[in-house]
């Protein structure tokens, strides 16, 4: 199965929260030995927003619900470089007006 495209673009409020992931062992004399952990120790986690009609924002729901959380997906964030993401969890709120808010977490992935 071909790995699919998420084309939609956030509104202007998405975040990322990047962690360097690191081993450290600890010396009783002050002394620390760190080094990376693993060869993809970086994590990236995108809180991104879409707001608009029903109309609008359903597909963007589909297509989330139908990676299930465990198939990635190729996603550029805001001002970044493409590359593979997941998103596990999403919220959907109905707002004033007949528009709807959908929320979601998109975490960078590193294999299909």
């Amino acid at each position: 199965m071909a790995i699919e495209t998420f084309k939609w673009t956030p509104d202007d409020s998405a975040t990322c929260d990047s962690k360097l992931r690191t081993r450290k062992s600890q010396f009783g004399d002050g002394y620390a030995q760190v080094s990376g952990d693993g060869l993809n120790a970086e994590q990236d986690s995108w809180d991104v927003s879409f707001g608009g009609l029903n109309d609008e924002v359903a597909p963007i729901q589909a297509f989330i619900k139908s990676h299930g959380g465990m198939r990635s997906f190729l996603w550029t964030p805001p001002g970044g470089v493409q590359g593979l993401y997941r998103c596990e969890t999403y919220r959907r709120q109905a707002q004033p007006g007949g528009t709807v808010l959908l929320t979601a977490t998109f975490e960078r992935a590193y294999h299909p």
